[in-house]
């Protein structure tokens, strides 16, 4: 995904990544994959994403 797309997509993306790796009906190269994948969609919303006062504020 790129830079320009939205937080909700980024996040959509990750939950059904998850969800896969949970079905545990994925090869193992698959799923290491689905990690790296996952794993470059949660930095790119925590560059994203500040945390302030308890609010989620976006930049």
């Amino acid at each position: 995904m790129s830079e320009n797309t939205p937080v909700s997509d980024k996040v959509d993306r990750v939950e059904a990544i998850i969800e896969q790796l949970e079905n545990g009906e994925v090869s193992l190269e698959e799923a290491q994959e689905l990690r790296e994948e996952g794993e470059e969609l949660l930095t790119e919303l925590e560059g994203t994403l500040a945390v302030g006062d308890g609010e989620i504020i976006e930049q």
